[in-house]
This record gives C-alpha cells, sequence and structure tokens, in this order.
C-alpha cells in the first residue's frame, strides 16, 4: 500500500508482484528505458519517493508506461529473478489489454501506471512524500 505523507491518498499495489513485474519487463524488454528513468525504478522498488522528486518520477513512469505500449502483453516478465515463474494472469487476459502499457491492474482494477502518476502528482503538487505502508 502507497501513502501521501498527508494521509490523505493511498493506492493499493498489492504484494509488490505487479511492480516486480513491470521492473522485470522493463529489464526484460526495454533494457535502453532503465537507465534515462532512475527515480521511477527506486520508486517502483521501493515504493518511496520524495515531494521533491515526485514530478519528475511521474514523467518517468509516463516514459514507461509508453514504452511498454510497444510489447505484447504475452511478453510480459512476471520474475526477472525466476523466468519459470509463470504469471496469474496467463492464458486468462482480457480482449481489452492489448499492450503491457494496459496490462497493469490495481487489486481494486485500477490501471496501476496511471495511479501511480496520480499519486505522485498529487505529491508534487501538495508538497507531500510517498511512502509504503502496511
Amino acid at each position: 500500500m502507497l501513502q501521501s505523507s498527508d494521509d490523505r491518498r493511498t493506492l493499493d499495489v498489492g504484494d509488490g508482484d505487479l511492480t516486480w513485474s513491470v521492473l522485470s519487463t522493463v529489464d526484460t524488454h526495454l533494457t535502453y528505458l532503465a537507465s534515462s528513468v532512475p527515480l521511477a525504478v527506486s520508486f517502483l522498488k521501493t515504493g518511496i519517493c520524495s515531494a521533491d522528486n515526485a514530478q519528475e518520477t511521474a514523467r518517468q513512469i509516463n516514459l514507461i508506461r509508453d514504452a511498454l505500449t510497444q510489447v505484447p502483453p504475452e511478453l510480459a516478465v512476471y520474475d526477472q529473478s525466476d523466468l519459470s515463474k509463470q504469471a496469474p494472469w496467463l492464458g486468462r487476459l482480457s480482449p481489452v489489454i492489448t499492450s503491457c502499457g494496459n496490462l497493469y491492474i490495481t487489486p481494486d482494477g485500477k490501471d496501476l501506471l496511471f495511479e501511480l502518476v496520480s499519486i505522485l502528482s498529487y505529491a508534487s503538487i501538495l508538497g507531500v512524500d510517498i511512502v509504503t505502508v502496511g
């Protein structure tokens, strides 16, 4: 669970498998991108972002999302440290899912990458940090 330091915004990102899959897919299929989005990579790994970095981190998440639209959903990597692990959505994708750009959904059914940008934008505007809780 991500939360703003003012306790007004939360985002359920599940147990970390989704953000790890985003990172795994970027590291596997978009190696050229990882070095140009260090704040986003750090945020996806830790769930922590300072208010000072929130706007740039949101921009970098958008760059990741744009690049992921070029990766077919069947090429999503669930766990780069164990490529034998199968994603729970394997073989059960909705026809609405057209790429890895819209593959990742929060436990409550929202677009993960959009919601990450939203909470980061909130943090930037109000000058609050984003932290992992729970």
